[in-house]
């Protein structure tokens, strides 16, 4: 089926139930951004970060660590 349907590791499988009880079955093609704004959020949990605050807290945390080995 993989194979029929094309299917890449971030698109997701979608299907309709016609009104006689067949199923169709599709692949929506998406990025790695749509698949993870699909999928639920726990309650009370942080917002999602922008790329460019990922990359900014990476950068922070790499250069605290980097201090802390360096010190003696």
């Amino acid at each position: 089926m993989v194979e029929v349907l094309k299917l890449r590791p971030s698109d997701q499988l979608v299907y309709e139930i016609e009104a006689d009880g067949r199923v169709l079955l599709s692949a929506k093609t998406g990025t790695f951004a749509s698949v993870a704004a699909s999928l639920p959020r726990k309650p009370g949990s942080a917002p999602a970060r922008t790329v460019a605050e990922m990359k900014v807290a990476v950068k922070t945390m790499a250069r605290q660590r980097f201090s802390q080995q360096a010190k003696p």
